[in-house]
Parts: structure tokens; sequence; C-alpha cells
């Protein structure tokens, strides 16, 4: 099966996307595009159709218009054949995790392994048990069920689950909520050593301004149904434009920088910080 060479590569990209719900339209016309390697947050207002974005690029949601690629493939004309080949190259956290409540964590982990792989049992746990611990949790945590684990344990078993297939692509939608300060930070230093040990890029939606400061190399700024923004930290946050400038500048935008060192806010002059 040969997939498409990516221009520039890219490995997400969506153009003149509309998604309308009833007669409530969310985007018209939106356009982004990610690059291999990256670590895109996309932020918004409530109602910008964040996840509605994330949903429609991994082939969850429909839109009514437009174009979507993803590693190559045309999302609104994918075959199911394809589509099963692409699964294991995308790796989604959902919010709240969607762990199965009946499943160990190992058991969750392995669940993808076995749907989309053939492997002995054996290798396949012996996987399950490196995804564990690659996403920061003890062993001791995989015989034990989601109700027993703490928020951010569910969310790095989670994690472990988005990794079990070695994907390309990883996809998280708000990974930080309901984490306490610590928890957020660690969760975002784990991101950032996975990108860096994987080679992943990973597109996250986010409202956590510390997340934004500390693991991302362009923010995309959903508004007015497209994206208003695009571009590096330094660069966005200086927009004139009435809901970035509250977000970014507002006490808790301020406070995020303040709590970043100068020497890794990114030049705009020379794009995002690596």
């Amino acid at each position: 099966m040969m997939r498409k060479q990516m221009k520039r590569d890219v490995v997400i990209r969506v153009r003149d996307l509309v998604n309308r719900f009833g007669s409530h339209t969310v985007h018209d016309g939106l356009d982004l595009d990610v690059t291999r390697g990256e670590i895109l947050g996309v932020v918004g207002g409530s109602g910008t159709g964040k996840s509605v974005l994330l949903r429609s690029i991994v082939g969850l949601r429909l839109p009514q218009e437009g174009k979507v690629e993803l590693l190559g493939y045309d999302m609104l004309n994918i075959t199911e054949a394809d589509r099963t080949h692409l699964n294991q190259d995308i790796g989604i956290l959902f919010q709240d995790g969607a762990l199965f409540s009946s499943m160990t964590v190992a058991e969750n982990v392995l669940a993808p392994i076995r749907e989309h792989t053939s492997l002995p049992n054996e290798l396949a746990e012996e996987i399950a048990a490196l995804k564990i611990s690659l996403a920061g949790l003890d062993l001791s945590a995989a015989t034990k069920y989601p109700s027993e684990l703490s928020g951010g344990m569910r969310k790095r078993a989670a994690l472990a689950r988005a990794l079990a297939l070695d994907p390309q692509i990883l996809f998280l939608d708000e990974p930080t909520a309901g984490l306490d300060p610590i928890g957020a930070a660690r969760f975002d230093e784990l991101i950032l050593s996975l990108r860096e040990s994987l080679g992943l890029t990973v597109f996250m939606v986010t409202h956590d301004l510390d997340s934004l400061h500390r693991d991302c190399d362009r923010i995309a700024v959903l508004a007015e149904k497209q994206v208003i923004a695009l571009g590096p930290m330094d660069e966005v946050r200086h927009q004139n434009h009435p809901w970035i400038k509250e977000y970014f500048g507002g006490p808790r935008g301020r406070a995020a920088l303040a709590s970043v060192p100068h020497e890794e806010m990114g030049d705009p002059a020379e794009g995002a910080r690596v």
C-alpha cells in the first residue's frame, strides 16, 4: 500500500473545512497545516470547535465541506482498508481518558495491540508493559482498574494505550484538564520527552497556558469559524485580536509567561523553538 508523498513534510492538511450542527456553523473555510515532528497547540474560546476539528481530522466526524488529509490519506473518501491501516499510525487521548472501566490498565493497553496485530500473547504483553512504563506509570498500576487510579494516573494509562501501536501522530484533547499544577507540569514534561525519543508529531487541544508555553512549537488560534492566528507563542500572543489579547494578556497569561525562562521563548524571526 503506497501513500502519497507529503509536500514540505506536512502530515495534516485541512482546507476549506466546514462543520455545521443544524443551522449553527462552527467552522467555515478553515485551513490548517501541521508538519512532522512539531507539537501544535490548538486554542480558542468556548464553542470555537477545537474538539470538533480534532474529530474531523481523525475521521470521527464527517464535515459538511472541505478537504482533510492525514498522513496522505483523504479522510473524506478513505476506504475501510486504509482506515484500518491509518488507525495504527495515530494515537488519540480523549479528554476523559475513555478507558474501558471493566478492564485493567494492562488490558486497556493490550486492546489495540490485539485488535490490529497478530502478535503472540507473551510479546504483546511485553509491549504493553513497555508502553505503561513509557507513559510514566509504575508497572504495579498494570493490574489496577481505572476506578482505582488517580486522575493523573488515568491520563497516563490512556496515554500508554494511545502509544500502543507506535503511532506517528498523537492527538491530545485537553490532556492536563483536571490535573493539579504539579501533575500537569509532569505530564507536559512527559509529552516533550516522548516527542524527542519517539519522533512524534503532537496535535494538542488545550486551554492550559502553561502547557502552551512549555510544550508547543506553534499555536493555532480558533475564532470567527477559522484559524485566525498560527505561529510560535511569542508571535501569536502579540496579535491584535480581542480574544488573543484577553487570553494571553490577562493575569493567567502573564503568570504563565513569567514562569518560562527567557531563553526558552522562541524568537518569532526564527520560527518555532526546538
